[in-house]
């Protein structure tokens, strides 16, 4: 209806039929129709029956998800209202429900052995809005998941095609609710115009049936009738044993209600869905079958059973009012992974005041203990909710009666449950507190978080020290990052002395160590920052900072070195033990807290040839770079044999006695890369020689080796 405003203006007003508003604003029925990424749980049964739990980002359309859900709890609710119902004998009760996928995904079909529904009310169950037998809360006993009647009517509604059979007290209801385009060619048969035809299809998806079609012609109407009555659209009743009871629903969506997007569904996801169906409902058997395979899934335990055989150390929270029809049963885990919760098989994304209102229970009783008081105060550091839940995970199932939820996506549970919650916490909390041994995982975690402020401190002082002032380092010429430049560290001023003259300087940094290292094993990051000497070498190469994880089972994340402004990082030390020592001190400090930095590539020694020697043959005078004896002596054995002369041989003390041509040689033909083949090997040897608790082992390894270098 148009009306005209004083000012000119048009208004227009419309007043729609309940099929043509799902249809226009399927967003507020059914939730968000386009497509969305969220965080979706999977549970894979490894083959010694344990469950693996994991969680990944997906992409799909939650009101397409939530159509397959609709359906499928209207079968998960027969389930619970059967199971204490003594007026139905055994062998009539609900104790499967089947969902199978098409090969192309777009079709599915949902069905249960349960009672079936009765002729009577079969046809307006999937027609009418606000139809259904979930309404009296008062005498209502089960905890059902549907309470507003509308569900599966709206996957009728957005359907492409949507069949039903069911089966009551021996007979059987068959129905196809969507017209197809077969149907509507023979409409088009009667000469009647496209627009009419969709009005008459509209008129059907509303009454299910013609006989009140005033539309047309009354001699339309009867051509109309009568292709209907010989057509699926029809419903179809017959009598059949009375052992066959049950519902079947065949639904495809249409892609246009869903913003011309793709329908069709992704298998893994309908199984996740189907076990949590399974899991949330002991007992349950729940069938899914695709390109002719079959997964069933059953837990007579309920959650429990997800977790008995994992390995896993956990809490089974079970709580059963019988009074209030409330039911609670929590995993509590002392690790860290997603806290999910379910209300009567939903599963609520979002949780709900009542769900947070336990976990923020069990975190502040948590945080009262006096022993994590007395922690707080001795590492100045005030415990969050945040501390707790990184420790504690929880997956909740609830039942409870008249389950009320923010929107009909039923992602948010608004219930108020505070008062049993509180009883249900303060009952089993010390259990669970010494079960999950949860203070001193907590303290585990306030204690890294700690390590994690001071490194950050330091980080950020790390900052403000200027590569430019640092004293007696060279920096390279070159500004351009795409250059690759190499970080000679060498042992004292007298090497840098002699490799000044023979550096590239565009690409090659010099920075000399004064003294030896200090030795860093099994010291935080954080305290060996303390030295200057280090500080220096982390501010030079911009490191980033990381305490080395302890082994924890899993892959630990990579280093990104990409902004580093050097490639190579050579130590050049004195080839004696006072050199040696110093080379490994610095190869042990950048394996304690950057090990990544040799798995990438950086980390190079370099030896200055121990021997200069220069020989003759003929006219012809050959100078010759020897890195160690054993080198020098197969040198001359070599030049013996050759009939060389030995004009001069010079034996290097240290760096600061090496010609140029040797240093030279040296940073151009004697670089190392150091490489590790075996961490476990690597992480011996480092603790070999460097760590405090091996003091004896350490000095039997000297002995030995003093021992060996003697005879030789």
């Amino acid at each position: 209806m148009k009306t005209r405003t004083k000012s000119g203006g048009k208004r227009n007003f419309k007043k729609l039929s309940n099929v043509e508003h799902v249809r226009l604003r399927t967003g507020m029925w059914l939730g968000q129709n386009s497509l969305a990424e969220f965080q979706q749980h999977f549970f894979k049964k490894r083959s010694d029956g344990s469950y693996e739990i994991m969680h990944q980002e997906i992409q799909d359309i939650p009101a397409k998800l939530k159509c397959l859900d609709e359906v499928c709890m209207n079968a998960v609710d027969e389930y619970n209202r059967n199971l204490n119902d003594k007026s139905i004998r055994k062998q009539d009760k609900m104790k499967k429900l089947v969902v199978s996928l098409s090969k192309n995904r777009e079709r599915i079909t949902v069905r249960d052995d349960g009672r079936g529904i009765p002729m009577k009310n079969a046809s307006d169950v999937f027609l009418h809005l606000m139809y259904g037998e979930n309404f009296d809360d008062l005498s209502q006993k089960e905890h059902i998941a549907g309470q507003n009647g509308v569900g599966v009517s709206l996957v009728r509604i957005v359907s492409r095609f949507f069949k039903v059979d069911t089966y009551h007290q021996g007979r059987r209801y068959s129905k196809v609710f969507t017209m197809d385009d077969a149907f509507k060619e023979k409409l088009a048969s009667l000469s009647l115009s496209p627009a009419l035809i969709e009005k008459i299809a509209l008129h059907f998806d509303e009454q299910g049936h013609f006989d009140s079609l005033t539309i047309v012609d009354e001699k339309t109407k009867k051509q109309v009738v009568k292709f209907f009555k010989r057509s699926q659209l029809a419903a179809k009743l017959e009598k059949v044993s009375e052992t066959l009871h049950g519902t079947e629903v065949t639904f495809e969506l249409e892609g246009k209600y869903f913003n011309h997007l793709e329908t069709s569904f992704q298998e893994n996801f309908i199984e996740q869905y189907l076990q949590d169906l399974a899991m949330t409902n002991p007992g349950l058997v729940v069938e899914f079958n695709h390109q002719n395979k079959k997964k069933e899934f059953v837990f007579k335990n309920g959650l429990v059973d997800i977790f008995a055989s994992s390995g896993r150390n956990y809490y089974k929270l079970i709580h059963h009012d019988p009074k209030d029809h409330f039911r609670l049963e929590a995993i509590l885990l002392g690790e860290e992974g997603k806290s999910l919760s379910w209300v009567n098989s939903n599963f609520v994304s979002l949780g709900g005041s009542s769900i947070e209102y336990l976990h923020n229970r069990i975190y502040d009783e948590i945080r009262k203990k006096p022993s994590l008081l007395t922690y707080e105060k001795r590492l100045k550091y005030d415990i969050t909710r945040n501390d707790i839940r990184n420790c504690l995970h929880l997956y909740n199932n609830f039942h409870i009666l008249a389950p009320r939820f923010k929107s009909q996506d039923k992602s948010y549970l608004i219930n108020d449950l505070k008062e049993e919650i509180r009883q249900i916490v303060d009952g089993h909390l010390d259990k669970i507190i010494r079960k999950l041994d949860l203070i001193n995982k907590i303290k585990e975690v306030i204690h890294k978080k700690v390590k994690m402020r001071e490194l950050a401190n330091v980080g950020k002082e790390m900052k403000k020290t200027n590569r430019s002032v640092i004293v007696k380092f060279i920096p390279c010429t070159s500004k351009s990052r795409h250059v690759s430049k190499t970080l000679f560290i060498g042992e004292g001023d007298s090497a840098i002395a002699g490799l000044r003259p023979v550096r590239d300087p565009q690409t090659q940094a010099l920075f000399p160590l004064r003294g030896k290292p200090l030795n860093i094993r099994g010291m935080p990051l954080v305290k060996a920052m303390n030295n200057q000497e280090y500080r220096n070498i982390v501010s030079i190469l911009g490191l980033p900072f990381q305490e080395r994880q302890e082994k924890t089972g899993k892959q630990e994340k990579r280093i990104d070195f990409s902004k580093m402004p050097f490639k190579k990082i050579v130590i050049i030390t004195d080839a004696d033990f006072d050199g040696y020592a110093i080379r490994s001190l610095m190869l042990s400090f950048f394996y304690e807290y950057w090990p990544d930095l040799f798995s990438e590539g950086f980390i190079y020694i370099a030896e200055a040839p121990l021997y200069e020697v220069e020989l003759k043959k003929g006219a012809k005078k050959q100078v010759f770079y020897c890195i160690d004896d054993e080198e020098f002596s197969t040198l001359m054995k070599k030049a013996e044999a050759d009939k060389f002369t030995l004009l001069r041989k010079k034996r290097n003390k240290g760096l600061g006695e090496t010609s140029k041509p040797a240093m030279r040689y040296a940073i151009t033909h004697c670089l190392t890369k150091i490489q590790v083949k075996s961490k476990k090997k690597a992480t011996f040897t480092q603790n070999l020689w460097f760590h405090k608790s091996l003091a004896h082992e350490r000095r039997t390894a000297i002995s030995k080796y003093e021992q060996l270098y003697l005879e030789d």
